[in-house]
C-alpha cells in the first residue's frame, strides 16, 4: 500500500469523524430545543388553565352572592306573598311553614330582576341589597383582572425566555443581525364581530340575562376594558369596550322595542367609533329586516341571534337555537 493510499484513508476517516460528530451535535440540539419548547408549552397551558379556573371560581362566587341577595330581599316579604309568587310564576314550591326554605327555593328559580320586580310590587325596598351586590360583583371581577394580569406577566416572561433561547441557538453563520419580519412584530386588536361569532349564550329570561352572559364572555377575553351600563349622555349603553365600541342588546318581542333600539343607536353612533346592535329574534312578527336596514343605515353593525320563546305559567324563557345560531351582518 503506497503513501497516497494511506493518506487518502486517513483523510476519509477524519472527515467521517467530523461529519458524525456534527450530526450528533445537531441531533442533541434539536432534542434540547424540543424539550425546552415542550416545557414552555406546558407552562403556557398551566397558566391558561389557572386563568380559566380562576374565572370559573369568580363566576361561582358571584352566583353565590347573587343568591344571597335574592334571599335577603325575599325574606323581607311576608309568607303569603312568597306563596303568591310561587303560584304566579307557575312554580312547584315546597310545602313548608319555614319562610327561609321558601325564599331559598324562589331565589333558585327567579333571577335578580324578577325578585326586584316582585319586591317593588309589594312595596318592599331592594335598592340597598342590589347596590351592595353590584359592589361585591365589581370587586370580584377586579380580583379576577388582577389575577389575570399577574398570570399574563408570567406568560410574557416565559415567552421572552423562549425567544432568547431560540435566538441563542440560531447561528446565522455571519455577523449580520437576525432580521425579524414585520409580520411577526405587528399585532392587531381582535375584531369584536369575530369574537361575537363564538358567543354561545345559554337559556335566557330577559335582556339583562343576555347582557350578563355577553358581558362575562367579552370580559374573559378582553379584560377590564369591558364595562356594563356605560354612561352615554343621559342614557346608558348595555356594554362598552373602552370608549370606542358600544353594544346595545334587544329581544325582538315588539316593534316598539326595535324602534327604541333605532333611537338609541342614533344617539350612540355620535359617541362610539363602532356601535353593534345584538338582537335576539324570538320569532315574533315585528318586520325585523326593516329595522335591521334602519340600523345599518345609521352606521351600526347588527348581530342576530335566534331563539325559541317558551312560556311556563306567567314566566318565560328563551332557548337559543343550536343550529342557525346567529347571523352576522356587516
Amino acid at each position: 500500500m503506497d503513501i497516497n493510499t494511506v493518506l487518502g484513508i486517513i483523510v476519509t476517516a477524519v472527515l467521517l469523524y467530523f461529519l458524525i460528530n456534527l450530526s450528533v451535535e445537531k441531533e442533541e440540539a434539536r432534542y434540547r430545543e424540543s424539550n425546552t419548547s415542550a416545557e414552555h408549552q406546558s407552562e403556557e397551558d398551566r397558566i391558561y388553565s389557572e386563568i380559566q379556573r380562576k374565572r370559573e371560581e369568580i363566576e361561582e362566587r358571584i352566583a353565590e352572592e347573587e343568591h344571597k341577595t335574592k334571599v335577603s330581599i325575599l325574606m323581607k316579604l311576608k309568607m303569603n306573598h312568597l306563596k303568591t309568587i310561587c303560584a304566579a310564576e307557575g312554580l312547584d314550591c315546597p310545602r313548608t311553614r319555614r319562610k327561609d326554605e321558601l325564599a331559598n327555593y324562589l331565589a333558585e328559580n327567579l333571577d335578580l330582576e324578577e325578585v326586584k320586580n316582585w319586591a317593588w310590587r309589594y312595596k318592599t325596598a331592594s335598592k340597598d341589597e342590589i347596590k351592595a351586590f353590584r359592589e361585591v360583583e365589581k370587586a370580584l371581577w377586579k380580583e379576577f383582572e388582577e389575577f389575570k394580569a399577574d398570570k399574563m406577566k408570567e406568560l410574557e416572561a416565559i415567552e421572552s425566555e423562549s425567544m432568547s433561547e431560540n435566538l441563542e441557538d440560531y447561528d446565522t453563520g455571519s455577523d449580520e443581525p437576525l432580521e425579524i419580519s414585520e409580520e411577526n412584530e405587528s399585532f392587531s386588536e381582535p375584531d369584536i364581530l369575530d369574537l361575537l361569532e363564538d358567543f354561545q349564550p345559554e337559556t335566557v329570561r330577559d335582556e339583562e340575562d343576555l347582557e350578563k352572559q355577553l358581558y362575562q364572555f367579552l370580559r374573559a377575553r378582553l379584560g377590564s376594558s369591558v364595562t356594563r351600563q356605560y354612561p352615554v349622555g343621559d342614557q346608558k349603553i348595555d356594554i362598552a369596550i373602552g370608549d370606542s365600541v358600544g353594544i346595545e342588546i334587544k329581544i325582538a318581542e315588539s316593534r316598539s322595542k326595535l324602534q327604541r333600539l333605532v333611537g338609541q343607536v342614533l344617539d350612540y353612533v355620535e359617541y362610539f367609533d363602532e356601535v353593534i346592535a345584538v338582537i335576539l329574534d324570538v320569532g315574533t312578527n315585528v318586520d325585523l329586516e326593516r329595522y335591521i336596514q334602519k340600523l345599518r343605515n345609521l352606521g351600526a353593525e347588527v348581530v342576530v341571534l335566534h331563539g325559541d320563546l317558551r312560556r311556563k305559567g306567567n314566566t318565560k324563557e328563551i332557548i337559543i337555537k343550536d343550529t342557525d345560531r346567529k347571523i352576522v351582518i356587516r
